[in-house]
C-alpha cells in the first residue's frame, strides 16, 4: 500500500511497536468519534476502549529513553552540545507539524469566533498553556503533547546534569533518577488529590470531578510518570536484555493487557483516591509489561503489516488533526454549519462518521508527507553532515 501512496518511512520498523502505535491512536480516535453516534452505541463501545494516551507515553519513553541510553553510554557524550543536538532532533521531529495546525486554528479562530482564542494564546507556543494551571478548551487535545515536550526537556537534561556534576554511572544514574521521577508524581497527584475539600455534599461533586480531571489528568507534572515508565523500560532492555529474550515476554504480555482492561472496570469511582492517584501508574505499568514481547516482534502479519505501519507513520498527524481540525471545523461547523454548542447526532450520523475518518486519514497523510517527512530529512542530513 505504501508504494500506491509513494510514503517514506516503512524501512527499518519494529512491527510490534507498529502495533502499540495503532492501537493507541485507534483508541484516541475512536473515543472522539463517538461524538457522531447515538448514545446506545457509545454505551456498546466503551467497554472495549483504553486510554490511547497513556500507550502513546509509555511507548514515547521506551523509545527516547532508548535513544537516551545510547547516546551517554557512548564516550565523551555527556557535553553540552550532545544535548543540544538531541533537543534539536526531537523539535525538529515534533514541532513543524504541531506549529502548523496551531497557527491554522489560532488564524481560523480569529476570523470565524474571535472571542474563543484564550487570553494567553502564545503559551501554546512553548507548551505552557497546561503547565501549572487548568488546559484551555482551545486545541485541548495539546495537553498530551504539552506533557511530552516537558519530558523532552527536563529529564534529558537532569541526565546530563547528575552525569556531569556527580560523574555517577549511566546505569543507576538512569535506573534512579526514572524510580525517583516515578515516585514524586505519585506523591504530587496525591498531593494535589487531598488539596480539594470535597465537603461530600452531591451538588459539588461535578465541581469535585472538573477538578480532578482538570487539575491532575490534564496537567504536565502529575502526568510525567507514564513516559518515566518507558524509560524504565527502555533501561531493563538495553541493560537486561534476557527479559527481553525469553519466553516469559509472552505471559508479560497478557498479564499487561489484563492488567489494562482489570483496571478499567475495576477502578472504583472515577473520583476515588485509587482512580486519581494510583491507578495512572498501575496502568503505565500495564502498557510497560507489553513492551518485550512488542518491542521484538519484528516481523508482520501479512497483508495486514503495512496497513498497520501505515497509520502508525501517520498517527503523530492523526492526533493533531481529528478533534478540533476535522470534527468540529470540517465536519461539525463546514459541512453540518452548526457553530453552537454540542451538535445533535441527526438520523444520517453514519455520513458525519465516516466522514470522520476518512478526512482524518487524507488530512493526516498530506500533514506527514508534506510537513513531517520533509524536516526529518532535513534533521537527518545535518546529522550526517555534523
Amino acid at each position: 500500500m505504501w508504494r500506491i501512496f509513494k510514503m517514506e518511512g516503512f524501512g527499518n520498523r519494529i512491527f510490534g511497536l507498529d502495533v502499540l502505535r495503532f492501537l493507541a491512536i485507534f483508541m484516541v480516535l475512536l473515543g472522539h468519534s463517538l461524538a457522531f453516534v447515538p448514545e446506545p452505541i457509545k454505551k456498546s463501545v466503551h467497554p472495549v476502549m483504553l486510554d490511547g494516551v497513556a500507550i502513546f507515553f509509555v511507548l514515547s519513553g521506551f523509545l527516547i529513553g532508548g535513544i537516551l541510553i545510547r547516546i551517554l553510554n557512548k564516550e565523551n557524550a555527556i557535553t553540552f552540545p550532545n544535548l543540544i543536538d538531541f533537543w534539536k532532533r526531537r523539535w525538529m521531529r515534533t514541532l513543524p507539524a504541531y506549529l502548523v495546525v496551531l497557527i491554522f486554528l489560532l488564524c481560523y479562530t480569529a476570523i470565524v469566533y474571535p472571542d474563543k482564542i484564550p487570553p494567553q494564546w502564545f503559551k501554546f507556543f512553548f507548551f505552557a498553556q497546561n503547565l501549572f494551571v487548568q488546559r484551555p478548551g482551545f486545541f485541548a487535545e495539546a495537553w498530551s503533547l504539552s506533557i511530552e515536550e516537558w519530558f523532552y526537556l527536563s529529564v534529558p537534561l537532569l541526565l546530563f546534569s547528575v552525569l556531569y556534576l556527580l560523574k555517577t554511572s549511566v546505569k543507576w544514574t538512569i535506573l534512579c533518577c526514572s524510580l525517583l521521577i516515578i515516585a514524586l508524581v505519585t506523591w504530587y497527584r496525591s498531593c494535589l488529590y487531598h488539596a480539594y475539600d470535597f465537603s461530600g455534599n452531591p451538588a459539588d461533586l461535578q465541581e469535585y470531578k472538573d477538578y480532578l480531571h482538570l487539575s491532575i489528568e490534564y496537567q504536565v507534572a502529575p502526568r510525567l510518570d507514564a513516559i518515566m515508565f518507558g524509560v524504565l523500560g527502555a533501561f531493563l532492555a538495553y541493560y537486561y536484555d534476557s527479559i527481553w529474550k525469553s519466553k516469559i515476554k509472552y505471559v508479560l504480555l497478557i498479564i499487561g493487557i489484563f492488567l489494562l482492561y482489570a483496571l478499567k472496570f475495576r477502578m472504583g469511582k472515577s473520583y476515588g483516591e485509587f482512580a486519581v492517584v494510583w491507578m495512572p501508574g498501575w496502568r503505565s505499568l500495564g502498557v510497560l509489561l507489553m513492551l518485550p514481547a512488542l518491542s521484538t516482534l519484528k516481523n508482520g502479519l501479512g497483508r495486514w503489516t503495512s496497513w498497520i505501519t501505515f497509520f502508525s507513520l501517520i498517527s503523530y498527524s492523526m492526533y493533531l488533526v481529528n478533534l478540533n481540525l476535522v470534527s468540529r471545523i470540517m465536519i461539525k461547523q463546514w459541512v453540518n454549519g452548526f457553530y453552537g454548542g454540542k451538535m445533535p447526532v441527526p438520523d444520517n450520523w453514519y455520513f458525519n462518521y465516516i466522514l470522520f475518518w476518512v478526512l482524518t486519514i487524507v488530512l493526516s497523510f498530506f500533514l506527514y508527507q508534506c510537513v513531517e517527512v520533509p524536516f526529518m530529512k532535513m534533521r537527518d542530513r545535518k546529522k550526517q553532515h555534523g
